[in-house]
């Protein structure tokens, strides 16, 4: 997967006594035919392309090429430009001020056939606790309970019902004992105050829940250290029109939801506490994201069906942590979606070939 970076306008330069805006010219996109990944840093002004062991890196196709708006590149590079990658290509991006930038080919790690997977991710096993859904069952031990977490004591606690259950009558595997998970997004009255609370389950624990704001802080991740190629699973997805939206998405009012599932594989010092829209994973500039991946469901269905979330690595380091994220609203964590939008996934599994 292609990454993004932005132009960005710093300052201005004084030239024979006229201002003008200082322009930054950056890669905006690049990508080469059969890569396993790139990634751009603006930081550092390089670009990194993975790929397959074996690859002859001094014939490497580019697929995708952009740059800043009105920039000029050094190279002439364009879709379909056979480079030499065997060693670190420099070049410049030039509008006012020239900026050098690299491009860099490495072959990607070794993985196992075989590698971890984390407690339930059939969804099968599950337990109340007064009112409450937990992911988990009775007898878990401790350590199973601290995988999946979702916000349902946050609501119980509200007196409304759980928006991440189980079900049993519409599982993607048949069989008994089998079971799924199925996230609804609401929108609730909280006295004078409506709120939208989506559907969601994550890898992590519930923690502080704000009476004042009707906030809850999520700490996501669970210790990981294998390095898996894809998450794979089943998906149904049935969504309903955004009729909430906040800040910065209130110009999505009346169109069509839209959910996902996310994997984050990070190096953090603890798991990220996330209390959105405040405090959220800047996923395109965090250091600490080592692999990343996305699957964005926007059609309806009446059935499951198979997805496969490619993970896109960044580096070569060990991780520490796996962050699976999943909501009926992808737009949840800034309380914007669509009341009834419905995300059901069952058996998901790391693949690591």
């Amino acid at each position: 997967m292609a990454l993004a970076g932005l132009c960005t306008l710093f300052s201005c330069i004084k030239n024979n006594d006229l201002e003008y805006d200082l322009i930054e010219c950056e890669v905006l996109e690049f990508k080469v035919e059969g890569q396993v990944s790139s990634f751009i840093s603006k930081a550092s002004r390089t670009v990194t392309v993975t790929m397959p062991a074996n690859t002859d890196f001094t014939q490497l196709t580019v697929a995708q090429f952009a740059i800043t708006p009105k920039a000029v590149s050094s190279l002439d590079i364009k879709p379909g430009t056979v480079l030499d990658l065997s060693q670190p290509l420099s070049f410049t991006l030039h509008v006012r001020e020239s900026y050098e930038w690299t491009l860099i080919a490495k072959a990607d790690a070794p993985r196992p056939a075989t590698g971890a997977q984390l407690y339930n991710m059939s969804f099968d096993d599950w337990s109340m606790d007064g009112k409450t859904w937990n992911c988990f069952a009775d007898d878990a031990t401790d350590e199973q309970k601290t995988i999946w977490g979702t916000a349902n004591s946050s609501l119980t606690q509200f007196g409304k019902d759980n928006s991440t259950v189980p079900v049993d009558d519409f599982v993607a595997v048949s069989g008994e004992g089998k079971r799924a998970v199925k996230m609804t997004t609401r929108l609730l009255d909280f006295f004078i105050l409506k709120k939208l609370a989506a559907g969601s389950i994550f890898t992590g624990r519930l923690g502080d829940i704000s009476f004042t704001t009707l906030n809850a802080d999520l700490h996501w991740g669970v210790p990981f250290t294998d390095r898996p190629v894809s998450l794979e699973g089943y998906a149904s997805y049935k969504p309903a029109t955004i009729n909430k939206a906040e800040d910065p998405y209130k110009d999505r009012m009346g169109q069509m939801d839209t959910g996902h599932i996310m994997v984050l594989l990070t190096n953090w010092a603890e798991p990220f506490k996330v209390n959105a829209p405040a405090t959220l994973v800047d996923i395109d500039n965090d250091p600490a994201i080592i692999g990343y991946g996305k699957v964005v469901f926007d059609k309806a269905t009446e059935k499951y069906e198979p997805f496969s979330l490619k993970i896109d690595y960044r580096s070569e380091r060990t991780p520490k942590y796996v962050v699976i994220v999943a909501s009926s609203s992808a737009l949840g964590d800034y309380f914007t979606g669509g009341d009834g939008s419905e995300l059901c996934l069952d058996e998901l599994s790391f693949k690591y070939e």
